[in-house]
């Protein structure tokens, strides 16, 4: 440092030696931001001050009677403390080394009622009057003789400011409404002060402390802040007011305040500040600046309702004719003087030009509806009848009046009157087009058909004004309708019975619209219509040339009757379909419609076919037949005398025709081998033949021949045999044998064994029997037969696979 920057320490209450850098050192170059805002509780007490006593030294040679401390009489509580202040502690000194420029400061602010606190010194030692002990609050009097750092910390940073700007500087500082958060109560709280700073010079014209004025205004801040937002909220309603307002002010009626509306109004002119006679001076001669003179006056209010106004409410436009409801209240002050005129209204031009269109229509529309030949009716919002045209009048004899509001039901059919009653309450409920069909009593007591209709009138914004309805006589079209309706019900029933469900194609665009019938035969569950796509997909890929394609439609070469098969999409059966149509032609002779009838013939064609297939089996076996008598006859009758060989042959066609008994019962389908050997060996003395065996099933070819075979058998044992005797017996029995041997076939075993008859030896040739026996009947049943000559008695065994049905009549 250089020695112009050091200054005696005795001008600032140091010892002899003592020095200090006031320069501008960058010490001070802080500063303090701002913190919310905390307020005083209304409840909360300052410290209580303790006596002089309790925190400074008492001493006689203080006293303030001392002349040495005369500048600190009249000083109030703190010239007290600071005169029995230890001040020799502080980087001031002592009282009595005090340079007269801190005394006489000091004397100053002791005698101000405003609070002030000195800041001596490069540290800030602080000294302060009553005025600021009061808001120092708690921190009173720790504060007296504190560096102003330590004594206000939490804002060291503002009070570094100060310093560097008013000691080092020598300038001047002013906040107004300066926040700061301070403890002052043992708790942080936001304050706004009004704060000015100047340095004080010492002997030598330098500065050497700073007063400081400390004015509270955290009340008056709180209190303009309540108001400006008071009036936001103010302002706020009054522009999102519905009509417009405006403030006038003075016996010049000058704009203070408008809203929106009101600036609609006026054209958006720039007329806040100015007298409404030069703002809107086209009013002029219309009575409204005369009426605010009688208010601003008499302090009476005004009233007034569809007020005609002229104004300019664009720039060089003309002049518009404008209605307006409008309310005048003279505004007082605390005295009871008007000083002002609020002003406030509706512009109701267009309800009004609407309520005249609305006569006029109506008007119009009252001339037109009594011309009308239909019934004509008009209704209020609510559903209330409120007027109708003379035909009305004509039709039920009532007279005017008598069917207004809810007497218009009286001549509504008793059946008809709860669902119509329903249906306009709905109606009145949504605002929609109201249509239904209700019977009418006329004057003779007759009800005639009805539909009415109803629409409601609505105003600009959509709001229902009334209601305007018809009603139309229908009754012809009703009761033509009926009939062609029963006839169609006819028809359909005709149809039911008949299994016949008739279509209508529409040839471009591919719908098809079918009978009630129509879609059962599809295999479709009910519908309006459907598109031919969907049929077509439904018959089988092998009839898809039968059917009907869109060039043969279109060129209407379709073939008028076919029948195809279909694929049911509901059970996946296969069904027979006839088809005929016709074709419709448009005036050039094009085809645009596709009727037809349709009907499922599937019975039809199953019996055709069982008919041919029964016609093919008789035929093949008559053929069959006439071939075994042809064959049977040609072995009964060859080298044999005619007597015997008529004999075999007839009980060779006995035995034939049993067998055609048991097939006709199942009318060629199957028979049983038991029932086959019972009615075969029923000739045959019973009491010596044993039967046991399943009722197994056997194909007619397979009945034939076995019922041959055992006819043979049984004719050799009554001839030469078992039967020959009365002490001989005969076993038939057959049986399921299970697999064996690795095969996986069952096999039916049939054996006759004879037993107790002469002895038997075996035949020297081959007869027609053994033939028959060995050949045809293994042969039928896909088997071998083995016949055994045991001396006592014959035994015949069939081993076949187990007959197997046919799927299909034989």
């Amino acid at each position: 440092m250089h020695d112009h920057n050091l200054i005696d320490a005795r001008k600032f209450g140091g010892g002899p030696v003592a020095r200090r850098h006031v320069s501008c050192d960058g010490r001070w170059r802080r500063s303090l931001t701002a913190m919310p805002e905390i307020q005083r509780r209304p409840d909360e007490t300052r410290t209580e001050r303790r006596p002089i006593h309790d925190t400074m030294p008492a001493t006689g040679t203080h006293a303030i009677g001392d002349r040495r401390h005369a500048f600190l009489a009249g000083g109030g509580e703190l010239g007290g403390l600071i005169a029995a202040f230890d001040w020799a502690r502080t980087s001031i000194g002592p009282i009595e080394v005090w340079p007269q420029s801190l005394k006489t400061a000091v004397s100053l602010i002791l005698r101000s009622r405003v609070p002030i606190v000195m800041l001596w010194g490069e540290d800030g030692v602080m000294i302060y009057n009553d005025g600021y002990s009061e808001f120092a609050g708690g921190r009173h009097p720790q504060l007296l003789g504190s560096k102003v750092r330590e004594g206000w910390p939490e804002v060291a940073d503002f009070n570094d400011n100060i310093m560097k700007v008013c000691l080092g500087g020598g300038g001047t500082l002013a906040y107004r409404d300066q926040m700061l958060t301070l403890n002052r109560t043992g708790r942080p709280e936001q304050v706004w002060l009004d704060l000015d700073y100047s340095p004080v010079l010492d002997e030598s014209g330098e500065p050497a402390g700073v007063i400081a004025i400390v004015i509270e205004t955290t009340a008056k801040v709180a209190a303009e802040r309540w108001r400006a937002g008071e009036r936001d909220r103010q302002r706020q309603m009054f522009e999102q007011a519905p009509g417009f307002m405006a403030m006038l002010s003075g016996p010049r009626h000058v704009v203070e305040l408008t809203n929106a509306a009101y600036m609609q109004l006026v054209g958006h002119r720039d007329i806040i500040g100015l007298p409404i006679r030069q703002a809107l001076p086209e009013i002029e001669g219309q009575g409204f600046f005369e009426l605010l003179d009688q208010v601003f006056t008499s302090g009476e209010a005004f009233v007034g309702y569809a007020l005609k106004t002229e104004l300019q409410r664009t720039p060089g436009a003309p002049i518009e004719n404008r209605f307006i409801d409008l309310v005048y209240q003279p505004v007082r002050n605390p005295a009871g003087e008007v000083f002002g005129i609020f002003v406030q209204g509706v512009d109701v031009t267009d309800r009004l030009l609407a309520e005249q269109a609305l006569r006029q229509s109506e008007s119009q529309f009252r001339t037109f509806a009594e011309s009308m030949p239909n019934h004509v009716w008009t209704a209020t919002p609510d559903g209330l009848l409120d007027w109708f045209n003379p035909r009305v009048y004509d039709y039920s004899g009532a007279t005017p009046g008598e069917l207004d509001g809810h007497d218009w039901a009286d001549i509504v059919h008793p059946d008809d009157i709860v669902a119509a009653g329903e249906k306009w309450r709905q109606v009145l409920a949504t605002g929609t087009f109201y249509e239904t069909e209700f019977r009418l009593r006329r004057h003779d007591g007759v009800y005639r058909w009805f539909i009415a209709r109803a629409v409601p009138i609505r105003d600009a914004g959509g709001a229902i004004l009334r209601w305007i309805g018809t009603n139309t006589d229908i009754d012809d079209q009703k009761q033509a309708a009926q009939a062609l309706l029963q006839s169609e019900r006819r028809l359909q029933l005709s149809q039911n019975a008949a299994g016949i469900a008739a279509l209508e194609l529409d040839i471009a665009s591919g719908t098809v619209v079918g009978s009630e019938g129509f879609w059962g035969l599809w295999g479709l569950s009910p519908r309006d219509s459907v598109h031919i796509s969907v049929l077509e997909n439904i018959v089988i890929p092998e009839d898809k040339d039968v059917r009907s394609n869109p060039r043969t439609r279109q060129d209407g070469t379709a073939v008028p009757a076919v029948e195809y098969r279909i694929r049911r999409p509901d059970t996946g059966e296969l069904r027979w379909l006839s088809r005929h149509i016709d074709f419709v032609h448009d005036e050039t002779g094009k085809p645009v419609k596709m009727f037809g009838v349709m009907q499922d013939v599937t019975d039809r064609r199953e019996a055709q076919a069982r008919q041919e297939l029964l016609t093919h089996e008789l035929e093949h076996r008559i053929k069959n037949i006439l071939a075994m008598v042809a064959a049977i006859a040609s072995q009964t009758l060859r080298n044999t005398d005619i007597a015997t060989a008529s004999a075999t042959f007839n009980e060779r066609l006995r035995a034939l025709a049993n067998a055609h008994d048991i097939l006709n019962k199942t009318r060629w389908t199957s028979a049983s081998i038991r029932e086959v050997v019972d009615n075969t060996i029923a000739t045959f003395p019973p009491e010596q033949i044993s039967i046991s065996g399943p009722a197994l099933p056997i194909n007619p070819k397979m009945a034939l021949t076995l019922a041959l075979a055992v006819n043979e058998l049984a004719t050799n044992a009554l001839k030469y045999g078992a039967l020959s005797i009365p002490e001989g017996k005969v076993s038939i029995e057959w049986s399921l044998q299970p697999p064996h041997d690795g095969s996986d076939d069952i096999r039916l075993i049939w054996r006759w064994r004879e037993s107790g008859g002469p002895p038997v030896t075996p035949p020297s040739r081959r007869g027609f029997g053994r033939f028959l026996i060995e050949r045809v009947f293994g042969t039928d049943f896909g088997g071998a037969v083995k016949i055994d000559y045991h001396p006592d008695g014959v035994e015949c065994v069939l081993n076949a696979p187990a007959p197997q049905l046919p799927t299909a009549p034989y």
